[in-house]
């Protein structure tokens, strides 16, 4: 009669459950990770912000958008580089994007729990579409239909660094943080959007007014006063 050995057959089985332990375990953790930091940014303070407001400064234009939580709206005002309020001290533009950002915000009497800033171009807006619906789009009208159709979610929310470093690759002045970028794709996503045709502030002349101060001549390019103030009831 032939001998039946069992003991190799168990160790084998034993080594099979340990390793399977061993990935189950290792992939909760994984997982585990994964929510932790996904939670972590869902519920940061810039996130659940009732009213952020970016800067970008684009071609010879300046964009100011609004991401209003509390209302569930995207508002995007255009203002042409280097505008003037008459009556005002102000002049907008991309020199100090900060600066840029604050003045706006004091021309529309505004509030804002946070404020963000960055500056783009077409090879900019063109590879960020890309990356965020594999779309690519050229330009910031294509980079907002990208938005649009973008969502982050637990599964690729790792991406938001890659996103961010297309940015920072361009403007290492950005005060631009993944909280931030989060939320600006969060709002074009989810809430009604209100785009920069509806909200662009005109100038008074089509072309820029000659000013002769002393010696000098310079330009000006003043902004219709009676249109903003139609919008200043508009704007959020």
């Amino acid at each position: 009669m032939a001998n039946v050995y069992v003991g190799g057959k168990r160790k084998k089985r034993g080594k099979i459950w340990i390793i399977l332990i061993i990935v189950i375990a290792a992939l909760v953790a994984i997982f585990g990770i994964m929510f932790y930091n996904y939670n972590q940014i869902v519920n940061s303070p810039i996130v659940t912000a009732n009213k952020l407001t970016y800067t970008v400064s684009y071609d010879d234009s300046l964009y100011f958008i609004r991401v209003l939580n509390d209302s569930r709206k995207v508002m995007i005002v255009k203002i042409e580089e280097g505008t003037t309020f008459p009556g005002t001290y102000y002049t907008l533009n991309s020199n100090i994007l900060e600066k840029t950002s604050n003045d706006f915000l004091d021309l529309f009497e505004l509030k804002s729990d946070a404020n963000f800033y960055f500056y783009l171009n077409n090879s900019v807006a063109h590879e960020l579409s890309s990356q965020l619906n594999g779309i690519s789009s050229e330009g910031i009208d294509g980079l907002i239909d990208s938005l649009k159709n973008s969502e982050v979610t637990i599964w690729n929310f790792f991406r938001l660094s890659s996103y961010l470093e297309i940015i920072k690759n361009y403007d290492r002045s950005t005060n631009l943080n993944e909280d931030a970028l989060y939320a600006l794709i969060n709002g074009f996503s989810k809430f009604s959007i209100t785009n920069y045709d509806k909200l662009t502030v005109p100038l008074m002349t089509k072309q820029p007014l000659q000013i002769n101060i002393g010696p000098q001549t310079v330009e000006r390019k003043y902004a219709d006063l009676e249109v903003l103030e139609r919008m200043k009831q508009v704007v959020e």
